[in-house]
């Protein structure tokens, strides 16, 4: 089944929207916010499942602003948009295609992700480009983290896919949230990340020069909780940790899927500085009850090791230190899959190059609500 949602037409151009879904074998939540209603360059986040297969897909998209700034055409409405506007979209839009022809019974195996997108954002590119202004920028620039997934009695075997700095994370009631994707860029440390953003240095658009790298786990036990946002959810919390605190303490106070995809929504709204999207899904809980009930004990470890000290510091020199005690004691579980990982070849449509100036980081499921 795909999971989609109404529009509300009482909004044409929501500043944000949630959606929510749960069933006997999954719950799923999304969050999608902008910052300039009805121009915002995250698209919204793909969510599909197919029942018959146990398998499925989440996925977020973030357009550069920077890069790819240029006008890109109107909207039927008249609104002006950009090629990062677009770029999302369609980044969007492929995945659930591909995703779609790969659970198809009457079709052979389709072209890679990386292929599909290449073809879909080439097709959108203007003949008419001016070729001075593309050496320095790209055409429809995006970023990419996707989840695929296909779940069986015990396990659920993962393949995490991205590119660019939006994520893609495991989160388990014993070992909490842990990044599965690599951010592209040449700093890799995940505290500087969060203080200084840096250029990236590998990003889906249509100049094709790109990767969609690929991180497989085979079997992950369940119950587990699958994780994609872009930097708006997790780029402007004070800690590492602090990610993960604001997923589970809303967790911890909502008493369903759509109360947890409302407070996030409102939650987002309240502290980030960009379009922020996120979609999650959860396997292997019985009860929206029992999701909640497992992660008590991890939230109040996240409370008394990272929230509770770092929330009252004043002094611009004790926070500096407490952040990085803080992540000190995070990184290694966080960390985990990243620093023992081989990664795949990549799936390459041409050899990269390095981020052109300005490329920095600055589905859908049932019962949308909107408003921040």
């Amino acid at each position: 089944m795909l999971i989609s949602a109404d529009g509300d037409p009482a909004e044409t151009h929501p500043p944000s929207a949630v959606w929510h879904v749960a069933t006997k074998e999954l719950i799923a939540v999304a969050v999608w916010s902008q910052k300039r209603p009805g121009l915002g360059e995250d698209a919204e986040p793909t969510f599909v499942h197919h029942g018959p297969n146990r398998q499925g897909v989440l996925g977020v998209y973030d357009g550069l602003g920077g890069a790819g700034s240029r006008h890109a055409g109107h909207a039927k409405d008249g609104r002006h948009i950009t090629h990062a506007f677009v770029a999302s979209r369609l980044a969007h839009l492929t995945v659930q295609s591909w995703f779609a022809a790969r659970v198809s019974s009457d079709r052979s195996e389709p072209a890679p992700l990386s292929v599909r997108l290449t073809e879909v954002l080439t097709k959108a590119r203007s003949s008419t480009r001016n070729k001075v202004v593309g050496t320095l920028r790209r055409d429809f620039p995006t970023t990419l983290a996707a989840i695929e997934y296909r779940v069986d009695r015990k396990n659920v075997a993962v393949t995490a896919l991205w590119a660019g700095d939006s994520r893609c994370y495991l989160l388990t009631p014993d070992q909490g949230l842990q990044q599965l994707s690599r951010d592209d860029s040449d700093v890799q440390d995940v505290l500087e990340l969060l203080i200084a953003d840096q250029p990236m240095t590998n990003v889906v658009s249509a100049n094709g020069d790109f990767a969609i790298h690929e991180h497989g786990l085979a079997r992950v036990s369940l119950p587990c909780v699958l994780v994609c946002a872009t930097d708006g959810f997790f780029g402007y919390v004070a800690a590492p940790a602090l990610f993960e605190h604001v997923l589970l303490s809303e967790l911890d106070r909502a008493r369903d899927a759509s109360g947890w995809s409302r407070s996030l929504a409102a939650r987002v709204c309240s502290y980030t500085s960009d379009d922020a999207s996120l979609v999650m899904v959860a396997l292997g809980f019985a009860s929206f009850h029992r999701l909640r009930q497992s992660f008590t004990r991890r939230l109040r470890d996240l409370e008394s090791d990272h929230a509770e000290v770092i929330a009252p510091i004043g002094d611009r020199s004790v926070f500096v230190a407490a952040r990085r005690r803080s992540w000190e004691l995070y990184r290694s579980q966080y960390l985990q899959y990243l620093d023992r990982s081989t990664y795949p070849t990549d799936a390459v449509t041409a050899p990269r190059r390095p981020a052109a100036a300005g490329e920095h980081g600055n589905g859908r499921p049932n019962g949308k609500e909107t408003g921040c």
